[in-house]
Formats: structure tokens, C-alpha cells, sequence
């Protein structure tokens, strides 16, 4: 009971409140509000293309560095399962834990790359939205705009309030 009498404490405390609000909102002027596609500023932008283009150059580098290690390992393992070989024990025992250690090196590498790849990819996307939320600021304070929501966070909207592709423009003429 104490807590229905709280809560229609706070719904009428609320709908008292609208007014002033509301009243606020009207002093403000018009409410204009905007949406914009953050994804599609990530593929399109040049800044954006840019900086996939030198991550994709570094991703390929480490790929052939591993390529490199990976024929290495076969290289040594055909050596070892070749039957023609005429090792002796102790050179083939030799040969298998050289092996055992390559294959350990390249997963701990393919591993290291992997998660410094995401790395790289995590920083280039933070930086990236860093400077279009910065964009986004400027651009909704020189257009008076009240509110400016991502798409993606949108149940649904009219394409008239969709302003990415003014967003990429000047994201765009910035870089």
C-alpha cells in the first residue's frame, strides 16, 4: 500500500512537471531532430577507406609472415615424415622436438596478430567515431538541431529527417 501511494506520489509529481517542460521546449523555439547512419559514415567516408586501406596493408604483411612460417613447419615436417630420409634417432628426436617448437611459435604468433589486429581495429574505429560525433556536434549546432539519433537505435522514421549523407560531405571536406 505505502508503495502504490509513493508511486502515484511520483506520477503526479511528473504530470505537474510536464508543463514546465513543455513550456521550456516551446521558449527554445521549434524542435528539429536528425538521424544519421553511423555504419554506412564508416564505409563510405574517404577517411574511413583510408584507414581500412593501411589496415588491410598491415594484415596482409602479417599474413605472409605467417604463410613464410607455416612452409617452413612443412617443410620440416615433410623432412621428417619422408621415408627416404635416413636420419638417425637422435637427429630425428632432434628434428621432432625443432618441430613441436615451430608449431608452437607459429599458433603463439597467429594468436599475438590476431588479437593485435583487433587491437588496431578497435583504435581505428574509436578514433574514427571520434571524429564524427565531433562532426555530428558541430554540424547540429550550426543547423539549430535539437536532437540527432543513430539509425541503428531508431525503431522508425521518415527519410526526410535522415541526414547522413550531409554528415559524410563535411566529414569528408574535414579530412
Amino acid at each position: 500500500m505505502k508503495k502504490m501511494s509513493i508511486a502515484i506520489g511520483v506520477v503526479i509529481g511528473i504530470l505537474l512537471a510536464m508543463p514546465c517542460v513543455s513550456a521550456r521546449v516551446q521558449a527554445a523555439g521549434p524542435v528539429k531532430i536528425g538521424i544519421i547512419d553511423v555504419q554506412k559514415i564508416l564505409r563510405e567516408s574517404r577517411a574511413a577507406k583510408n584507414a581500412q586501406a593501411v589496415f588491410k596493408k598491415d594484415l596482409e604483411a602479417k599474413r605472409a609472415q605467417l604463410i613464410a612460417k607455416d612452409k617452413e613447419i612443412k617443410a620440416l615436417d615433410e623432412e621428417l615424415k619422408h621415408p627416404q630420409s635416413r636420419l638417425s634417432d637422435q637427429i630425428r628426436k632432434e628434428k621432432t622436438d625443432i618441430l613441436a617448437r615451430e608449431v608452437k611459435e607459429f599458433r603463439r604468433l597467429d594468436a599475438d596478430m590476431g588479437e593485435e589486429l583487433k587491437k588496431k581495429d578497435v583504435e581505428m574505429t574509436q578514433k574514427l567515431l571520434g571524429e564524427i560525433r565531433e562532426v555530428v556536434q558541430s554540424f547540429a549546432k550550426s543547423e539549430k538541431y535539437t536532437l540527432i539519433l543513430e539509425k541503428s537505435a531508431v525503431a522508425a522514421s521518415d527519410d526526410a529527417i535522415d541526414v547522413t549523407s550531409r554528415i559524410l560531405k563535411l566529414y569528408d571536406a574535414k579530412k
